[in-house]
């Protein structure tokens, strides 16, 4: 009972910070988290791996709305991190590491996640939209020159 209510109150405090993130971050109003002074070793460890494949570019990043859990996986599907309430696993082809974190750290690497996730959806969107903007650039200049077909209605 204890742990299931220990884990609960982790889970609400993350949902919190989710949400204050995004109201935050959508107004440009919140300062950037800083990376805590004082780790372990093994918390330093999971840290820069946590880090170094959330930057990857060919590595993937899934969020669950449920349960506010934040999973990465390498481009050839050979690494995998998890960020849960107050652990990192990291899954290797082999091995399975638990790396019990700090809050802070877990806050860190939460507005990691969150700041990388958006800066990849805003890349994607202005792709997308590009596509869009050329493609009307070139309808446009088509109408100018009168190379256009009549558009015949029945």
């Amino acid at each position: 009972m204890k742990l299931n209510l220990s884990y609960e109150w982790t889970r609400l405090r993350r949902i919190l910070f989710v949400k204050s993130a995004k109201m935050f971050s959508s107004n440009g109003h919140q300062d950037r988290m800083r990376k805590p002074k004082r780790m372990s070793e093994s918390e330093q460890t999971a840290c820069e791996i946590y880090l170094q494949l959330l930057h990857n570019k060919e590595s993937k990043l899934h969020y669950d709305i449920k349960t506010q859990e934040c999973y990465i996986s390498s481009g050839d599907k050979t690494l995998f991190v998890f960020l849960e309430a107050g652990n990192v696993k990291i899954i290797n082809s082999v091995f399975g590491y638990d790396v019990h974190i700090s809050h802070d750290l877990e806050q860190f690497l939460l507005d990691k996640f969150i700041r990388e996730m958006a800066i990849r959806r805003m890349t994607f969107k202005r792709e997308v939209l590009s596509k869009i903007n050329h493609s009307l650039d070139l309808t446009l200049e088509k109408v100018k020159n009168g190379n256009f077909r009549k558009i015949e209605t029945k």
